[in-house]
């Protein structure tokens, strides 16, 4: 049977495995990446909390309970807590901003202590000038909770914000860390903000090596799917032409065989017509046997000539006035010794007349028969067969069902195949594996279906329709 190259629309699916890969890849990379991402933001976190714990240790909390407002601007208490600020803001690089906050009665507000900046402001901008908004907050100036990423334990211990905060100055990663007094009270929280625009850069160029990494992955799988691809395409193609191939030198073998059965047949006849002389009652039987054989072989060529022009897209078909009423009758009588030698029940659900239609007869009758043959065949003695036809809307249904044994499932998808038989009468019962395959080629050649439902060892039955045309009626 003709090798298909498979097809999912305008793409084939021998590239599924490769966009499969590709897709594959990319997430592993991707996640790969994020892994890594994940891993240095950890970094940064424990490093910053690491910072702001020692930090907040240098503090003296007197000093810190002494700043209320900002009328200690002039304090020798404010002055030592900023210069601690900038002691620490200098031994830690890309540490920008650090203050200090206290609670207020109102929960929702805190209260600036001190800032880093708070007796020096700095241009942040470097335009030359000191803006309003780059001015530090005052001691005692209020600030919003609400402004602050997860304050619910800010004055329980040391933390890292989990999101990087992105304003005009830059991207920063926020830390906390209460102050404690004596007692172990928290009096205050230091804050500060690194600056991890370094972190993105380090991303990046962390992420070329990985999409490199991909990009060469896939170039490599393309490579290998092209080249697999064309290897198989090359083997379809060579397993398609030894096909054909071998389809036409069967037609030709065929054909060939078929004139000199055909000449022994009709010799056969003639000896045991007495053209040639009386025979014996043992040279009778000799002759009746070989005239058997004979037939059967013609039967055999003319199968396998029908198998080749269905494999090589040539069958031929002769629709021409068809009494189905005779072609029933000639296929029963021929039938019908079988079905009383096994003493098969036959079920005769045919319609008292039936048209005449326009059919190819030869096919017609090649498909009826060879169904209803192969279920007397595959039926036990004693067993039951049903031939059920329906004449409705210019389309045939013929139906015959058996009680035979059955096509195991296993077998099912196969069994209209060229030279397939069942697995349970492969070794059992005589047969080419031919049949099936012609009829079904006979009926779709004929714009019919075929099709069958089968139970192992209960029974099958085969099915199929074909449209047709009535002829009209003599005198007509």
């Amino acid at each position: 049977m003709k090798i298909k190259k498979p097809k999912f629309g305008v793409l084939e699916l021998s590239y599924l495995p490769l966009i499969f890969s590709a897709v594959v890849t990319v997430v592993i990379v991707r996640g790969i990446y994020n892994q890594s991402q994940d891993i240095l933001k950890d970094t940064l976190r424990a490093r910053l909390v690491a910072i702001v714990s020692t930090a907040a240790l240098q503090f003296d909390p007197e000093e810190i309970e002494a700043i209320r407002d900002e009328s200690q601007l002039d304090t020798k208490e404010l002055r030592n807590v900023v210069n601690v600020m900038n002691k620490v803001r200098s031994a830690n690089e890309n540490l920008r901003y650090i203050y200090i906050w206290r609670k207020t009665n109102d929960p929702q507000f805190l209260e600036f202590v001190a800032d880093a900046e708070t007796l020096d402001p700095i241009d942040t901008d470097g335009n030359g000038s000191i803006e309003d908004d780059e001015l530090p907050p005052l001691p005692g100036e209020k600030y919003g909770i609400d402004q602050i990423p997860e304050p619910e334990h800010l004055f329980d211990y040391p933390l890292a914000q989990k999101d990087f905060i992105i304003d005009r100055w830059g991207t920063f990663l926020s830390g906390s860390a209460p102050i404690l007094d004596k007692s172990g009270r928290a009096i205050a929280v230091l804050g500060v903000d690194i600056e991890v625009g370094e972190f993105f850069q380090i991303m990046r160029v962390t992420f070329i090596p990985f999409v490199l990494l991909t990009v060469a992955l896939l170039f490599l799988l393309s490579i290998q799917t092209v080249i697999l691809i064309r290897i198989w395409r090359s083997r379809v193609d060579v397993l398609n032409e030894l096909d054909r191939q071998k389809d036409e030198l069967l037609g030709i073998v065929a054909h060939q065989l078929a004139k000199p059965i055909t000449a022994i047949r009709w010799d056969l006849e003639s000896l045991l017509d007495g053209d040639l002389g009386s025979l014996n009652a043992e040279q009778k039987t000799e002759a009746g046997t070989m005239r058997t054989q004979a037939i059967n072989l013609a039967d055999l060529v003319s199968m396998i000539l029908d198998v080749s022009r269905i494999q090589l897209g040539k069958i031929h078909f002769d629709p021409r006035p068809l009494d189905l009423n005779e072609l029933f009758t000639e296929m029963l009588e021929v039938i019908n010794p079988t079905i009383e030698q096994k003493k098969i029940n036959f079920v005769n659900n045919m319609p008292k007349t039936l048209p005449t239609v326009f059919l190819d007869k030869r096919y017609t009758r090649m498909t009826i028969e060879n169904l209803l043959t192969n279920a007397v065949k595959y039926t036990p003695q004693g067993g039951t067969v049903t031939l059920d036809i329906v004449i409705e809307k210019g389309v045939m249904h013929c139906k015959v069902t058996d009680t035979g044994c059955g096509i195991p499932k296993a077998d099912q998808s196969k069994i209209f195949g060229k030279m397939y038989r069942a697995s349970n009468v492969v070794n059992t019962v005589d047969g080419n594996g031919f049949g099936l395959y012609v009829a079904k080629g006979a009926v779709e050649g004929q714009g019919g279906t075929i099709g069958f439902e089968s139970t192992e060892g209960k029974g099958t039955t085969f099915f199929f329709t074909l449209p047709m045309k009535e002829a009209p009626k003599k005198g007509e």
